[in-house]
C-alpha cells in the first residue's frame, strides 16, 4: 500500500512539525523539580536511598505496564493525538505532586507521570521520522533527533538553574510551575500535523505484540543488537541520576549548588546531542565505542575520587547519553516497519524500564548498606562488560552505520 504524498501546503506545515516537537520536548522535559527531587523526597517525605529507588522502581513498573500498549495505540490512534494525551496526564501528575506530603501522594503523582511519559515514549521519535520521511528529509533524522534532545536537555538544564531558588521560596512551587510548562507542551502538540500513512488494523493486540517480539528476538539480529546496546547505555546514564544529588551533598557540595550542577549535566547532554550527528558522520563506529569508554571513565571517576569535585565525572555519563541516542535511534528507525514504528520503540523502552525495575532498588539497597562508591565500582564493571558484549553483537550483525 503506497503512502499518500502530502500536498505542497501540507508539506510546508509538516516542515514545522520538527520545530514543534523541539518545543514540546523543551516544555515537557523542563522538569523544574528534578534538580531537587531527591532532597525533597529525603527531607519532606522521609525516604531513604532504598525507598527512593523503590519509588523509581514503581515508576518504572507503571511505565512498563503502559509502554507497549501506548505504542500500539499511537500507531493506530495517531502520534499527535497520543502526544496530546501524554501532555494531559503530565499536567495532572505535576498538580498532584504540588500537594504531595506523603508516600501515597508521591506514588499517585509518579503513576500519572509514568503513564504520561509512556504515552509520549517513542511517539515523538515516530512522528519526527514520519514527518521527515514525508517531506523527503529522512536523511536528516539523526540531526533533528539531536536537536530535539538538545532542546529537551536545554529545557531541563535551564529549569534546574531556578530549581534551588524556587524550592527555597516554597517547596511546592517547582511542581506547580512544571504543570504550567507541560500545559505549553500540550499547545505545541495541538499545533502539529501528522503525515498520512498506512496504519495497522485494530485488534489482534496479543498477536501483534508477539509478532513484534519475535521480529526483534528472532528475525532481525541487527535490530536486537542495537536495542540491547541502547538499553545498556541508557541504564548506565539513568541509574546515577537518582544518586548524584545525595553523592554530591555527602561529598560536601552545598545544597544551593545542586541546581547549577543539574543544569550543567543537562547542558552537557544537549551539547553531546548536537555533536552526535557530526561525529557520527565522521565515524559512527568510533563515536559509539567512545560512548563505552565514557561509561568506564564516569563510573571509575565517581567511585575513585573522594574530593568534593568527584561529581564532575558524572558529566562523562551525561555526554555519553547525548552522543549515543541520535545515532542509535536512527539506526533502529531504518530497520523498523512503518506501520508499527511507535510500537517497536516502545518495546525497547519497555525492556529498559523492566531492567531498571530490577536494577534500581538493588543499587539503592546496596548503597544504603555499603556506601555509594563500592556500588559504583561494581555497577560500572557490569555495565561496561554488557555494553562491550552488545557492541560485539552489532559488529557480528554487520551494522556499520545508521
Amino acid at each position: 500500500m503506497n503512502t499518500p504524498q502530502p500536498t505542497s501546503a501540507a508539506s510546508r506545515r509538516l516542515r514545522l512539525t520538527p520545530h514543534l516537537l523541539c518545543a514540546y520536548q523543551a516544555c515537557v522535559m523542563a522538569i523544574l523539580p528534578m534538580a531537587v527531587i531527591s532532597i525533597f523526597w529525603k527531607q519532606e517525605i522521609g525516604l531513604s536511598l532504598f525507598s527512593i529507588m523503590l519509588i523509581q522502581g514503581f515508576f518504572g513498573l507503571v511505565m512498563a505496564l503502559f509502554e507497549f500498549p501506548s505504542g500500539y495505540l499511537a500507531d493506530r490512534l495517531g502520534y499527535r493525538r497520543t502526544l496530546l494525551l501524554a501532555a494531559t496526564m503530565g499536567v495532572i501528575g505535576w498538580l498532584v505532586y504540588a500537594r504531595a506530603d506523603s508516600v501515597p501522594w508521591v506514588l499517585l503523582a509518579e503513576a500519572l507521570l509514568g503513564i504520561g511519559l509512556a504515552f509520549g515514549s517513542g511517539c515523538d521519535d515516530a512522528l519526527l521520522y514520519s514527518a521527515l520521511k514525508a517531506t523527503g528529509d529522512e536523511a536528516r533524522y539523526a540531526q533533528w533527533t539531536g536537536r530535539m534532545r538538545f532542546w529537551a536537555q536545554f529545557g531541563e538544564g535551564t529549569g534546574a538553574l531556578t530549581a534551588g531558588l524556587l524550592y527555597v521560596t516554597h517547596v511546592r512551587l517547582p511542581f506547580a510551575l512544571q504543570a504550567g510548562m507541560t500545559g505549553l507542551a500540550f499547545v505545541a502538540a495541538l499545533l502539529m500535523i501528522e503525515p498520512a500513512r498506512a496504519r495497522p488494523p485494530a485488534g489482534r493486540y496479543l498477536g501483534q505484540a508477539l509478532s513484534m517480539v519475535r521480529h526483534v528476538l528472532v528475525d532481525d539480529r541487527a535490530l536486537r543488537a542495537l536495542f540491547a546496546f541502547g538499553i545498556v547505555l541508557n541504564l548506565a546514564s539513568f541509574t546515577p541520576v537518582w544518586l548524584i544529588q545525595i553523592y554530591a551533598v555527602d561529598a560536601g557540595l552545598p545544597t544551593a549548588y545542586l541546581g547549577p550542577l543539574w543544569a550543567a549535566a543537562n547542558y552537557v547532554v544537549a551539547i553531546g546531542a548536537l555533536l552526535s550527528h557530526r561525529l557520527g558522520r565522521r565515524s559512527w563506529r568510533g563515536t559509539l565505542i567512545g560512548c563505552v569508554a565514557l561509561v568506564a571513565l564516569g563510573y571509575g571517576g565517581l567511585a575513585a575520587i573522594t574530593a568534593i569535585w568527584g561529581f564532575a565525572f558524572y558529566y562523562a555519563l551525561t555526554l555519553m547519553r547525548g552522543l549515543q541516542a541520535p545515532l542509535l535511534v536512527h539506526a533502529q528507525q531504518r530497520r523498523i516497519p512503518d506501520t508499527d514504528r511507535a510500537g517497536f520503540l516502545s518495546l525497547a523502552s519497555l525492556v529498559f524500564r523492566l531492567s531498571f525495575l530490577l536494577l534500581g532498588p538493588a543499587v539503592g539497597w546496596l548503597a544504603d548498606q555499603h556506601g555509594q562508591r563500592p556500588v559504583l565500582w561494581g555497577l560500572g564493571a557490569v555495565l561496561v562488560t554488557l555494553a562491550t558484549l552488545a557492541w560485539r553483537a552489532i559488529r557480528r550483525a554487520g551494522v556499520d552505520a545508521g
